[in-house]
């Protein structure tokens, strides 16, 4: 019994850590006009150059339709390219803008400064949830 209580208080500490790394990652992003979800995606394709969009949904943990929203979104702003496989039509492969590029340099800052501005306590509480989700 004091195991389960002692999970369910380690979650809600992840949670509460989780939502919080989220707001402030959000808020670092707000002078760049980039959404967490669109920084994701700038991430992904920053080191994976013409990767295919169901790819990116499946690495990202997102629906098609979620993905396909973000990248009109990234392709209007001009950091993406979206383009179709010569061979198949069906295969769109995605890619970053020269000012995408850019952009994802900058973001990877932000995340770096979010790493470092992580408390002790922080650090091991989420690598020790981390640890018990690959256990």
């Amino acid at each position: 019994m004091r195991r389960a209580a002692r999970t369910g208080d380690d979650k809600r500490i992840l949670l509460v850590l989780l939502l919080r790394l989220v707001g402030d990652f959000r808020k670092t992003l707000e002078p760049l006009r980039v959404t967490p979800s669109q920084a994701g995606v700038l991430l992904l394709l920053h080191h994976h150059a013409d990767a295919r969009v169901t790819n990116t949904a499946t690495e990202l943990g997102v629906s098609l339709a979620t993905l396909s929203r973000t990248v009109t979104a990234l392709v209007h702003k001009g950091w993406v390219a979206k383009r179709r496989a010569v061979k198949d039509d069906r295969v769109v492969a995605l890619s970053l803008t020269r000012r995408g590029h850019t952009l994802a340099c900058h973001i990877e800052q932000r995340v770096r400064h979010a790493e470092v501005t992580l408390t002790e306590q922080d650090r091991r509480d989420l690598h020790m949830s981390l640890k018990d989700s690959h256990a």
